[in-house]
């Protein structure tokens, strides 16, 4: 399957809709890659042109179980992973869009001068894209 661009509120709406506003959903997995590496001869390309990060979300709650979300050209990362003494499960995310960057968190109601003091995990990239993943041999 094919990603769905985000790029206006309806797009958003579509992705939060689809996915229960990611209502008793988990981060699944997680990649991320820079773009800056060494080469064959040991040359080094030095600058992150990618900054992709990728996760796999699954849910209780949507039709569609598994999705994954690429969100490209990420500003910033903030990875708060509870521990054995926590669940991870997220309650319910929101993901809005200020100026050119995108904002995904795993709370509700999301602001953006809250961001900075907010304890959990949430991420700020340039474009978001998303796509229903087939469940077969995701556990």
């Amino acid at each position: 399957m094919n990603y769905k661009e985000i790029e206006t509120e309806e797009d958003i709406k579509e992705l939060m809709e689809e996915f229960c506003y990611f209502h008793d959903s988990c981060i699944k997995e997680m990649n991320y890659v820079s773009g800056c590496y060494v080469d064959v001869n040991r040359a080094m390309q030095p600058i992150n042109v990618n900054r992709t990060v990728e996760i796999i979300f699954q849910s209780q709650m949507s039709d569609c179980r598994t999705i994954q979300v690429q969100f490209d050209k990420i500003k910033k990362l903030n990875l708060e992973p509870r521990d054995e003494e926590y669940d991870a499960i997220i309650y319910g995310a929101s993901l809005i869009k200020v100026n050119m960057t995108f904002y995904w968190s795993e709370w509700e109601n999301l602001k953006t001068e809250d961001i900075n003091s907010s304890r959990g995990t949430w991420i700020a990239a340039e474009r978001i894209r998303w796509k229903k993943l087939n469940d077969s041999g995701i556990y």
